[in-house]
């Protein structure tokens, strides 16, 4: 069975251009807090951290290189898709933090409240 695939940043990565200093994703950060959270979720879904440089070959083979930027939830084929997902090389995704979150909570039922 195919699983939904969430793409993010590996935290403390190193930015190539700042060297000595290591940074987090914000965006990709709030989604590592829900899989901290609810530990029984990575199991349901494909969680692969990438590294932060360029190119980020396996979002790369599946959306193409203009689509690697984190976080990315790209939809098994298998299973419905929300509407407002975006389609490109005939996989849809979506590719807001926000919207990730609130797709998890939805398709995975547990509470999420928006502010």
């Amino acid at each position: 069975m195919s699983k939904d695939q969430l793409f993010l940043l590996k935290p403390g990565f190193e930015d190539p251009a700042q060297a000595g200093k290591f940074f987090v994703c914000p965006h990709c950060n709030a989604i590592e807090g829900l899989l901290a959270s609810f530990p029984g979720l990575a199991t349901q879904i494909e969680v692969q951290r990438l590294p932060f440089a360029r190119p980020r070959s396996p979002i790369v083979e599946i959306l193409g290189e203009l689509h690697q930027s984190l976080p990315v939830l790209v939809f098994d084929q298998s299973g419905p898709v929300p509407e407002d997902a975006g389609v490109v090389n005939g996989r849809r995704f979506i590719d807001s933090s926000e919207r990730i979150l609130r797709y998890l909570a939805e398709r995975y039922s547990f509470p999420y409240v928006h502010q």
